[in-house]
């Protein structure tokens, strides 16, 4: 049994068709035949049977691939470590983020690249706990900036800093005549939110629920920036995460705190415990961590 032949297996179940999964690994069909036979025969029992329905796996099959499957993970996540090894001070640094990261990120990064001039950064918007997961279990990337709390063994989730929602509104809206908002003076207000899969909609409406109050969810978005347009044009009200928000008001929308003391998420820094990590991305986690502690040391002050 070798890696070539799990490929092929693996292939054939995704496809679930002999042919087409021929085409795609470049082979001829009765050698795809072939070399799934021989395999069967080495491991001793049978993988695939053919009915009506076409190709399925038999019980035997089904824990087969589904070990098939993580061992080429890890091979081809092994390879990834090694390039990686060869480049020392040079490369690429995959990192998945939130919205909010763009504002902090540019002030760590510039000292960063005058101690590796020769790495390149690749940012991807990696939203929601499966797509994180997959992210970082893929090799995708490196780790991620996440609002999300991450429920996986494999991966190593670590608290940055915790910040509030703020409540955005156009600064007509009859809002901003109060001196202080409630979560009762938003019961009637058109909602922007996050659509559903997000966390920062998960948050807030955990907010609504513990103060007893419907919130009713006019909008449903996926970019906060679409949120904050929307209110710009006096369509409704948002509540946004304090470090997106002050880079966000414009000369028609008003920041207001909102009385209660739900509204708070944590941002975390996420990767794989297993994963071998250049030395160019230790420094830079630890840039991240050095910068949001000097933050906290600069706001007790």
């Amino acid at each position: 049994m070798d890696l070539r032949q799990l490929r092929y297996f693996t292939t054939i179940v995704r496809e679930k068709n002999f042919s087409k999964a021929a085409k795609m690994l470049h082979i001829s069909q009765p050698s795809l035949s072939n070399a799934i036979m021989k395999l069967e025969n080495e491991v001793g029992f049978q993988l695939l049977e053919r009915n009506t329905r076409g190709l399925e796996l038999t019980e035997a099959g089904c824990i087969f691939y589904t070990r098939s499957v993580d061992l080429l993970r890890r091979f081809n996540n092994m390879q990834v470590e090694l390039e990686e090894i060869k480049q020392v001070g040079s490369g690429t640094i995959a990192i998945g983020s939130i919205e909010s990261f763009k504002f902090w990120f540019p002030k760590i990064i510039r000292n960063f690249k005058i101690l590796y001039p020769n790495i390149h950064i690749k940012v991807k918007e990696i939203l929601g706990e499966e797509k994180v997961i997959d992210f970082l279990v893929q090799y995708n990337g490196h780790f991620t900036i996440t609002n999300q709390p991450i429920n996986n063994d494999e991966i190593m989730s670590i608290p940055l800093y915790n910040e509030k929602f703020m409540l955005l509104v156009h600064k007509d809206d009859d809002l901003n005549e109060k001196g202080s908002i409630t979560f009762q003076d938003l019961a009637g207000k058109e909602l922007i939110i996050s659509t559903t899969g997000f966390q920062t909609r998960d948050d807030i409406l955990k907010a609504f629920k513990a103060e007893n109050v419907n919130p009713n969810i006019f909008y449903e978005i996926e970019r906060l920036e679409t949120a904050c347009s929307l209110v710009e044009e006096g369509l409704g009200v948002t509540i946004l995460p304090e470090s997106y928000i002050k880079s966000a008001v414009t000369p028609n929308t008003v920041i207001r705190a909102i009385d209660s003391n739900f509204l708070e998420r944590t941002v975390y820094l996420a990767y794989l415990k297993d994963r071998y990590l250049s030395p160019a991305v230790c420094k830079l986690v630890e840039e991240i961590h050095s910068f949001f502690k000097d933050v906290r040391n600069d706001t007790c002050m």
